[in-house]
């Protein structure tokens, strides 16, 4: 007992935080969202700098917020002294290192837009992961986080002195009465659920009731990428649907203008990112799937997979078109719709190309990985896109893009075979 008191604090991090899946699936997208924000400041690209800041910052708090419902999931911890200390002093230090990283880095290259823009989001996370230790209700609400940040980091590109120097005293004040949350990490039997849940269904931020009975006409539309993902499906398209009406509306209202785009880019691979995860937690299912009597061949079943990944990537593009095109109609007298046109097709590949990638991934860790280069790789492109004037993009930029979605489909078809070829 005395050598698990004394353990130093790096003990046991590989197999705690690397060999969880829920809290590796927020420290990857961490680890690269400081490299990516370090090489942002040295380039000086301040429009990128909000979002791959505060995208950081909110991936600390998550991951080690996860782990405390992982603690109020287990009885055993509570019978090895120290274990739960040992968690936290671990945790304390993932959420510590990053933010010092950088702070430390805004100060050398002079990006002091940087502190107050953490100010914020450090106060976000530490009130969600405070909650967190005592309930494990409120995980699910970490995607509304990451969506409220991509959005405050479009709307509020520079957060001004007061609100930063308010947000560190409330901070501070939040840490020094930590205790008045509750009494933190007691088991819970609704904990151990979710934490269940929360495996198999990407965290899903939708109430589980929510269109209960209904959308089956969807989900014969979408079979058999449905089939793995249930009712969740049906929910994660209905949510970006609102998604989308609401950037119409905030077009309408306020003019938001291209930037929205790129939020629409984020959250659509996002939620790609959410249903992949879910069908790769479930690849039990493919054994009862390929036995129904509706497909003559494994191979068949794979390609109707294939066309339902294709199905979904077509909602994206029609979305895709719509917002682009309803923005190049308001913000100008002559709208010329090469932008739109160019973006949707873009846009849809990348969802497609996540599908690909997402195909030929069996383990939930190598997926983490894939997955977070794979997003990085196809935002980059449709920011590259976003960010060009439309009277420089011709028609040769359309064909390339159309050249762009071609072969996402037939990367996606390719892959599509590789689905469990252990089974």
């Amino acid at each position: 007992m005395s050598n698990t008191l004394n353990r130093t604090w790096h003990k046991g991090f590989y197999a705690y935080w690397f060999k969880e899946c829920g809290s590796l699936n927020y420290l990857l997208p961490m680890f690269i969202g400081v490299i990516i924000s370090v090489l942002v400041m040295i380039k000086g690209l301040t429009e990128a700098l909000p979002f791959t800041i505060c995208f950081t910052s909110i991936c600390a708090f998550a991951s080690v917020s996860w782990q405390s419902i992982r603690l109020q999931a287990t009885e055993w911890h509570s019978l090895v002294p120290g274990y739960t200390d040992h968690i936290v002093k671990q945790g304390n230090i993932i959420i510590g290192a990053p933010h010092v990283i950088l702070i430390t880095s805004a100060i050398i290259f002079e990006q002091y837009d940087v502190l107050k823009l953490l100010s914020v989001s450090v106060l976000l996370g530490t009130l969600f992961y405070l909650k967190c230790r005592v309930t494990s209700k409120m995980f699910n609400t970490s995607a509304y986080f990451f969506f409220a940040i991509i959005g405050f980091t479009i709307v509020f590109k520079e957060v001004p002195t007061w609100v930063a120097t308010l947000a560190v005293i409330l901070n501070i004040n939040v840490v020094l009465l930590r205790k008045h949350f509750g009494t933190a990490f007691k088991w819970q039997t609704q904990a151990l659920v979710d934490y269940k849940h929360a495996l198999q269904s990407g965290w899903s931020p939708i109430p589980k009731g929510f269109l209960k009975g209904y959308g089956q006409g969807l989900n014969k539309f979408f079979f058999p990428l449905s089939y793995f993902m249930g009712r969740s499906l049906i929910q994660y398209t209905v949510l970006l649907l609102v998604i989308f009406l609401g950037l119409l509306a905030l077009n309408y209202l306020y003019v938001a203008g291209r930037p929205s785009l790129f939020v629409f880019s984020n959250l659509v691979c996002i939620l790609a990112f959410m249903i992949l995860w879910t069908r790769i937690q479930r690849q039990q299912a493919w054994g009862t799937l390929i036995t129904l009597p509706i497909y003559s061949s494994v191979m068949e079943a794979k390609i109707n997979y294939a066309k339902a990944s294709e199905k979904f990537a077509l909602c994206i593009f029609v979305c895709s078109a719509l917002l682009a095109g309803f923005i190049e109609f308001i913000r100008f007298a002559s709208p010329v719709f090469n932008l739109s046109m160019t973006y949707s097709l873009v846009n849809t590949a990348g969802v497609l190309i996540c599908f690909a990638i997402g195909n030929i991934c069996k383990k939930s860790a190598f997926f983490s990985v894939a997955l977070v280069f794979t997003l990085g790789f196809v935002l980059a492109i449709t920011g590259i896109v976003v960010e060009t004037e439309a009277e420089k993009l011709g028609i040769e930029h359309s064909a390339g893009a159309l050249i762009y979605l071609l072969f996402a489909i037939f990367a996606n078809r390719i892959s599509s075979k590789q689905l469990y070829t252990n089974i």
